[in-house]
């Protein structure tokens, strides 16, 4: 029997497609994405978040980084039913101008500011697919429970009013920012911060330990916590965050672009 994978991408369409979805860890300049979709072209994509703010080492200019980022928007805009975009952390501090923390292109900061507010309803902050037996919540840095119970007191574990909650802030500029501030950059004592939990963009992958609250068969994907060239893949979840895509099966596999 084909298997099928239902993916939901809330306030703008629920698809189903086969077998497999491809998965885009943070990019940071990097252009690894676009041979992933060129051998997949037809599956559908999820990006993890963080587009700018490259790592100087690896030598891709603000500049590249900002192209880079203009070819995912209109990759995006080319593939709407097939492309989901996450925000992570770097996105933060030019969606909100008042905030600076590493790595900001302080030159076309403003630029990209009006860039994401232009193009908002392209973004989401989590999103899910249904595979045979789990369902993968998708998000940048992973949702951990205490953070969730203490600004989404009244949702239940269901990804479906989760996804709803959060995606919900992305509403205007005043309501993100907003939420920005008190919510999303929440950084707990593992990132040096003094929160409980770190936030959906901010929770390092060390506070994933054990079961994080939600049913038996919620596995998180996420990325943001950067790991050397393999995934972390655990019981309850997978980081991503190596640098290069990945490939989920409705089976629950994940593999490696090749």
């Amino acid at each position: 029997m084909r298997r099928i994978f239902h993916i939901v991408f809330f306030m703008t369409f629920c698809l189903c497609v086969k077998s497999q979805i491809l998965v885009i860890p943070d990019v940071h300049g990097r252009t690894f994405w676009k041979e992933a979709v060129e051998k997949n072209p037809n599956l559908p994509v999820v990006f993890l978040g963080d587009y700018l703010d490259p790592y100087s080492a690896e030598k891709i200019s603000e500049k590249d980084a900002l192209v880079n980022f203009q070819e995912i928007l209109e990759y995006k805009k080319a593939n709407m039913e097939r492309v989901t975009l996450l925000l992570g952390n770097h996105e933060l501090h030019y969606l909100d101008m008042e905030l600076e923390f590493s790595r900001k292109d302080t030159v076309y900061a403003s630029f990209i500011h009006d860039m994401l507010y232009e193009n908002l309803l392209l973004f989401r902050l989590v999103t899910f697919a249904q595979g045979d037996s789990k369902t993968f919540l998708f998000s940048h840095a992973g949702i951990l429970k205490p953070w969730l119970n203490k600004h989404f007191p009244n949702v239940a574990n269901n990804v479906n009013d989760v996804c709803n909650a959060l995606n919900n802030k992305l509403s205007d500029e005043s309501t993100i920012t907003t939420f920005i501030n008190e919510a999303l950059m929440d950084v707990s004592k593992v990132r040096g911060g003094e929160d409980e939990a770190g936030s959906c963009v901010w929770a390092d992958v060390d506070e994933h330990n054990g079961k994080n609250g939600f049913p038996s068969n919620v596995y998180q994907v996420f990325g943001h916590s950067q790991l050397k060239k393999k995934a972390k893949t655990k019981k309850w979840y997978a980081d991503l965050d190596c640098r290069k895509a990945f490939v989920i099966t409705a089976d629950g596999t994940i593999k490696d672009v090749k």
